[in-house]
C-alpha cells in the first residue's frame, strides 16, 4: 500500500498545529554530547548540588 503524499503546505500546517498543541515538545533540546564542555560541567555540578539539597532535606525530616 503507499500513502499519498502530503504538499509542502499541509505538512508546514501539520507542523504549525503541533506545535500548538504541544509547545513544550517541540522545541530543539541539546543532546548532551553536543553541548559545550563547560555546559556539561556546569549542569553536572547544579545536578549534583540539587541532588545533595534533595538527600539532605530528606534526612532532615
Amino acid at each position: 500500500m503507499t500513502e499519498r503524499k502530503r504538499s509542502a503546505q499541509q505538512q508546514i500546517a501539520d507542523e504549525a498545529d503541533r506545535k500548538a498543541q504541544n509547545p513544550n515538545g517541540a522545541r530543539q533540546m541539546i543532546a548532551d554530547s553536543q553541548a559545550d564542555p563547560e555546559f556539561q560541567e556546569n549542569h553536572r555540578r547544579l545536578r549534583a548540588e540539587r541532588i545533595a539539597r534533595e538527600v539532605e532535606g530528606k534526612a532532615g525530616r
